[in-house]
């Protein structure tokens, strides 16, 4: 089949989970970028499966097992125009939690799994519908709390070969790296101060990273080490 196309970016075009297209506004003519159709229904479906797979399981392995999918999703839309997905997302996880602790409980009445399993955020809020465990007090993700960031354009003239840029490049190269990896590698990188833990160069240089037990004095630890830096 085919895949290159011609298409007026009036109706748009999908493209790397991603939809494009221009829409008429009160501002004049503006391109939207949103998670995609396809994009989105690949991601129900993966939390479909899921649950599917999780049946009769916990609620502690239910959110250990969920929450990365949904902040890998999150981490991956949070750069365009994702507010409702977000939101659609949400209510989704929602409906698939409730019907998860109806079948966990079959015998028990809504006001009982309420105050045993919902919470309020332990960061904040007023919403008091936050999946808690009740042996280990984590709680389920939501999508919308990932704040949503417009990805920011590298300055004019600013050349990573400039040696007076050395402390914008390495904070830009660290917001990638937030916006790339899950929270744990988040933790190991900023232990790190976001450098290979064997070479000592930037962790964002172009080249495959990944986490290994290394020895020190004390011990042994998990680093974050580019992978042809492992011999």
């Amino acid at each position: 089949m085919d895949k290159t196309r011609v298409t007026h970016i009036e109706d748009g075009f999908d493209f790397l989970g991603f939809s494009l297209r221009q829409y008429n506004t009160g501002q004049g003519k503006k391109l939207f970028i949103k998670p995609s159709r396809d994009s989105i229904k690949k991601a129900k479906n993966k939390i479909k499966d899921t649950f599917s797979v999780m049946r009769g399981r916990p609620v502690k392995e239910i959110i250990r097992v969920l929450n990365p999918i949904i902040r890998g999703y999150g981490q991956y839309w949070k750069h365009v125009v994702s507010k409702k997905t977000y939101s659609y997302m949400d209510n989704y996880i929602f409906l698939k939690v409730r019907k998860h602790l109806k079948q966990l409980h079959p015998k028990k009445s809504r006001k009982w799994i309420s105050q045993r399993y919902f919470k309020k955020p332990h960061h904040g809020g007023n919403n008091k519908w936050i999946l808690t465990c009740p042996v280990t007090n984590i709680q389920l993700l939501k999508i919308s709390w990932i704040k949503i960031e417009r990805h920011v354009m590298v300055a004019y003239k600013n050349s990573p070969d400039d040696p007076s840029l050395r402390e914008y490049w390495e904070k830009r190269d660290r917001k990638v790296f937030n916006s790339e990896n899950t929270l744990d590698r988040m933790k190991l990188a900023r232990k790190e101060g976001y450098r290979c833990a064997l070479c000592k160069q930037t962790l964002q240089n172009g080249e495959k990273v990944t986490v290994r037990s290394l020895e020190v004095s004390t011990g042994e630890f998990a680093k974050l080490v580019h992978v042809p830096c492992i011999k």
